[in-house]
């Protein structure tokens, strides 16, 4: 290849590499929407455990979880978090948000968000769980975002990764995968 020619191609990569840092930085410019992040809620199946209700343990690993939902979601860059525990709404309080039939959406809308951001364990045994995520939209209530997964074992441990599981590759990649894809 002749000198001239090898320049040429230098000059056409590096100019390949900073279209794409351009439309990279343009993507991730897009400001983040406001999501309002309610506490993750346990829907319990077990034998007996409705009446028993939540155990401390239960309790303090769903806090654990919502402190670790909210952390993610804010350093994938995409959403700027609302906290929804600091509505007044009694379902907010009771933590029935996943099944209030979408009312999230006017609680986050009233918390000022653009999303709704809904997340439980329904625990079937202790061996046995799934955790689902949900996302509305708040000015219409209209479900954007649906995902979820099976897990195993009560502990932090395994409902720590199915969380961080969901949330990176069920939302954030997706999103910054199409954010880049509508910006080129």
């Amino acid at each position: 290849m002749t000198n001239k020619k090898c320049v040429l191609v230098l000059i056409l990569a590096l100019m390949a590499g900073a279209i794409g840092l351009i439309a990279s930085a343009h993507a991730e410019s897009s400001p983040p929407m406001k999501l309002a992040v309610f506490d993750i809620e346990l829907d319990d199946f077990t034998a007996g455990g409705p009446i028993a209700g939540e155990s401390p343990e239960e309790t303090a690993r769903l806090q654990k979880m919502t402190a670790l939902a909210r952390e993610l979601l804010t350093q994938s860059g995409l959403f700027e978090i609302v906290d929804g525990s600091a509505s007044t709404d009694q379902r907010v309080k009771d933590h029935w948000l996943r099944k209030c039939n979408g009312c999230d959406a006017d609680i986050a809308r009233a918390l000022g968000a653009d999303l709704s951001f809904v997340c439980f364990f329904r625990k079937v045994s202790v061996m046995e769980q799934y955790l689902e995520m949900r996302i509305r939209d708040a000015r219409t209530g209209r479900l954007t975002h649906v995902s979820q997964t099976d897990l195993r074992g009560e502990t932090d441990q395994s409902w720590s990764r199915a969380l961080k599981f969901l949330i990176r590759y069920q939302l954030v990649e997706p999103e910054l995968a199409r954010r880049n894809s509508v910006q080129r």
